[in-house]
């Protein structure tokens, strides 16, 4: 397939003709799926999949294909991983700002000592989101996440001001819960005047039943104001623009993977439509155990990325996201008895990956 050709899908009585495109505009790279951490609250606690980095001869056949789609922007290195564990993550980021690609890290800011702050800076990198753990306990580790996040921070800061750069904008991203949305006003204080511009916050997506007794959400919709209003008048008062998830559940869905056009490229170059389906992990939806099944369109290794993302599947999946032209577990009566809504496998209208009770979609869960 061109990127002038047509998918023919038939819906029903109707059939449709999806016209040829090259409009991805953004890439999730998991650099690497290895971590220096071991938090319990992570979907990497029920993996049982090999960890690794990517291959640099894979890497530099994905920058080659970069090349065919012109409206691509951003190349945003975020995953189950800690991006820093791959040893030539700042060659990678030299390689893609040199093509003028908008370049973004999310990291656990670990890692991110004054040296790494000035080759990021240095480098051109546009975004850093520093990971901020909000939990009042100390997780194997990361004994202080305040601290350490406050120390990379200022380096990033420091960095900045020596080199006269406006490189390296940096951003936290916060999952808030029941039981630390009572540290944020300490929180939002402490990273007052730390160079901090924003913050995406997410609810929490848990992974077992103990996890999900401290989700906050679903509030009702006269809570949801309380908790936003609070929440944002407290970072717009230290200057730190917040972006921030529902709190209420929704019956309008949107899938802003699909909407923001990008895919998700795994450290061993199998291609995902979005975060939540690149690897096999137990999560629990509303009380509710599930099973995550991973899903690909292509591979890398096999394919070039032009031809994984111009496969009929891939499109017809992406016009139907769209559309949010899928199943819905969360309005469903028959849910507590449905077979389907056990795995992500597929769905009851037959569809698969089985997108049908997905958070993010609900604007619950929040990538950064």
């Amino acid at each position: 397939m061109t990127k002038n050709d047509s998918v023919v899908l038939d819906l029903e009585e109707s059939r449709i003709v999806i016209p040829g495109d090259r409009r991805l505009r953004k890439v999730y790279l998991e650099f690497s799926s290895r971590c220096n951490l071991n938090c319990p609250m992570c979907f990497r606690e029920s993996w049982t999949e090999p960890q690794g980095d990517m291959n640099w001869e894979l890497f530099i056949r994905l920058v080659s294909d970069l090349e065919q789609f012109p409206r691509l922007e951003t190349l945003h290195f975020l995953g189950i991983g800690e991006p820093f564990c791959h040893p030539r993550l700042i060659d990678a980021v030299k390689i893609l700002k040199s093509l003028n690609k908008r370049v973004r890290i999310t990291t656990n800011a670990t890692m991110l000592d004054a040296d790494a702050a000035e080759a990021l800076v240095r480098t051109g990198a546009d975004i850093v989101d520093l990971s901020v753990e909000a939990e009042n306990v100390p997780w194997p580790g990361r004994a202080n996440s305040l601290e350490t996040l406050g120390s990379a921070a200022e380096n990033l800061m420091k960095a900045r001001k020596r080199a006269g750069s406006v490189s390296c904008e940096t951003r936290i991203a916060l999952v808030v819960t029941r039981s630390n949305i009572s540290r944020i006003t300490e929180i939002v204080q402490f990273l007052r005047g730390k160079g901090i511009s924003a913050a995406s916050v997410s609810n929490l997506l848990p992974t077992d039943m103990a996890a999900d007794a401290n989700r906050l959400y679903p509030l009702s919709l006269e809570e949801e104001v309380a908790v936003r209003s609070k929440l944002y008048t407290q970072f717009q008062h230290a200057g730190i623009k917040p972006e921030l998830p529902r709190f209420a559940l929704s019956t309008e869905r949107h899938c802003n993977f699909v909407r923001s056009e990008s895919c998700f490229i795994r450290w061993d170059g199998l291609i995902a439509p979005c975060l939540r389906l690149c690897h096999g992990y137990s999560e629990v939806v509303l009380g509710r155990e599930k099973e995550v099944v991973p899903w690909f369109f292509g591979d890398l290794k096999e394919q070039g990325l032009a031809d994984v993302w111009d496969d009929p599947g891939y499109v017809s999946f992406r016009w139907r996201l769209r559309r949010a032209l899928y199943a819905s577990c969360l309005d469903c009566n028959l849910l507590r008895s449905c077979e389907y809504a056990k795995t992500t496998e597929s769905d009851c209208w037959g569809d698969s990956p089985g997108c049908s009770d997905c958070l993010w979609d609900r604007n619950l869960i929040r990538c950064p």
